[in-house]
């Protein structure tokens, strides 16, 4: 009868452990794909962020403004957002939202005759979107990974 407890007691064990596990896994992942993932509400986590891909960005924005993400998108914004939806964010979630957009000027770009910045798209302290790009009409527009 003993042994039966000791059994039946690591069993409740373990399924309270699995319990907690997967709980603390869906608030994990309802972080990281509902709410973008990537907390930028200060500079220093877009900084941080933007760091992590190998780009040295000095220590603060260039730029920051408001942006409307538009309800209908055009053939440039789906565009756009497929580079977004390589790197796991997707801006159709935001249609119609106003977002901070902040810029980056790349200070170890390997283009020294156009300037270099990157871009992140920020919705309520998350980090939406993010992009690498040239000040050029025809420049780049890339994933921020190199």
């Amino acid at each position: 009868m003993t042994e039966k407890r000791h059994h039946s007691g690591k069993a409740l064990l373990m399924g309270v452990l699995l319990l907690l596990a997967a709980a603390v896994w869906g608030v994990i992942r309802l972080n990281t794909v509902n709410n973008g993932g990537i907390d930028g509400s200060t500079n220093e986590q877009r900084l941080a962020y933007i760091n992590s891909y190998g780009w040295d960005v000095g220590i603060t924005h260039t730029d920051v403004r408001e942006v409307r993400v538009p309800l209908e998108f055009d053939e440039v914004y789906e565009k756009y957002n497929d580079i977004q939806r390589e790197q796991g964010f997707d801006l159709r979630k935001y249609r119609a939202c106003t977002v901070k957009k902040y810029t980056y000027a790349i200070e170890n770009a390997s283009s020294d005759s156009v300037p270099i910045c990157a871009n992140l798209l920020v919705y309520e302290g998350k980090i939406i979107a993010a992009d690498i790009s040239s000040a050029e009409a025809e420049g780049i527009v890339t994933v921020l990974a190199k």
